[in-house]
């Protein structure tokens, strides 16, 4: 009992689908590709490998799509990947045969998000689920992957160190300000109703990675205003900070970072922009100051990720490594 259906979802991936349909070709009994509407050369491509094709037009729902891929998967287990996503080939051996000998509903891999030639290491991520076991999608983007009969279903999902590599995030093969506006459209298709403050923290994100920071720290503060959890909110308070500071607007983002931070303060990298601010002000003394309050703060398993998003001329969200905002609560 150990098939295994790839389910992929895509549109125009002409450039990055060969490299993922290589690497899972050996694995698969069967390739599912859901298409939203390509108009270069990936359904041939994809035909080239054996693909079972399946047309979708797209409704501004990724959930919608994978779903669609995940009903016609007919094998014993699905593994479900992106077209700029590949497996580690060493590996691929190894995952086939583990299939057969499970006792759990699903496989989680390591995720490894490559930028710029460089990896990566992000949370390992539930790739591999069992077939016909109620597993669906949900959520028109940033899509969350459930589970009808078992609401909470990580006792039975085994952690591995096999190895699936996400070139997504590599802006030199993927034009980002696409990938932004696209995202966009969807965020501006939802209802007030769903615009809670994970929606606006989603929207602020894209605008900060098309840097219209004033944008992003719009949305950011709206967020702010309609959660009360004091880790999001110093998070959220951090991001304000950063997308003033990323305008130059240091006396904002001091008087920002000042006035919040004595209610959010939970996140140690603020001391940190606020020591920026002063010195760009060259006011040394307080950068100083805040310079030794970030030092005395302990460093927290998110510190990871607020440390690594300190690289603006990649300009990073926590997101592109595993982090979720959800996390914090």
């Amino acid at each position: 009992m150990n098939t295994l259906s790839v389910c992929i979802i895509s549109k125009n991936e002409e450039k990055n689908l060969i490299k993922c349909l290589e690497s899972i070709k050996d694995i698969a009994d069967e390739i599912i590709l859901v298409d939203t509407g390509s108009k270069d050369n990936t359904i041939p491509i994809a035909e080239k490998y054996n693909a079972k094709i399946v047309k979708f037009p797209w409704q501004n729902n990724f959930s919608s799509a994978r779903n669609k891929s995940l009903e016609m998967a007919s094998k014993d287990w699905i593994l479900y990947i992106d077209s700029d996503e590949c497996l580690d080939n060493s590996q691929i051996y190894e995952i086939k045969k583990s299939l057969s000998s499970l006792d759990f509903i699903g496989i989680k891999l390591k995720l490894i998000n490559v930028i710029n030639n460089k990896p990566y290491v992000a949370k390992s991520t539930l790739r591999i689920i069992k077939n016909n076991c109620n597993f669906y999608f949900s959520g028109n983007i940033n899509e969350k992957l459930l589970n009808s009969k078992y609401k909470n279903y990580e006792n039975r999902i085994k952690t591995t160190n096999y190895i699936i590599y996400n070139y997504g995030f590599d802006y030199t093969n993927k034009t980002l300000t696409e990938r932004c506006n696209r995202n966009l459209d969807i965020y501006f298709s939802f209802s007030d109703k769903d615009k809670d403050y994970l929606y606006y923290y989603n929207v602020g994100n894209e605008y900060y990675l098309l840097k219209k920071y004033n944008l992003a720290a719009t949305n950011y503060l709206k967020a702010l205003n309609l959660n009360n959890n004091t880790l999001i909110n110093s998070y959220l308070t951090l991001l304000i900070v950063k997308s003033y500071y990323y305008q130059k607007k240091y006396t904002k983002a001091i008087l920002i970072g000042e006035n919040f931070s004595i209610k959010y303060n939970l996140t140690r990298e603020i001391y940190f922009l606020l020591s920026q601010c002063y010195r760009k002000l060259d006011e040394f003394n307080l950068s100083k100051e805040y310079f030794k309050t970030y030092l005395s703060y302990p460093s927290n398993e998110y510190s990871y990720y607020f440390t690594l998003i300190n690289d603006k001329e990649n300009n990073l969200i926590p997101e592109f490594f595993g982090f979720s905002i959800l996390s914090l609560k």
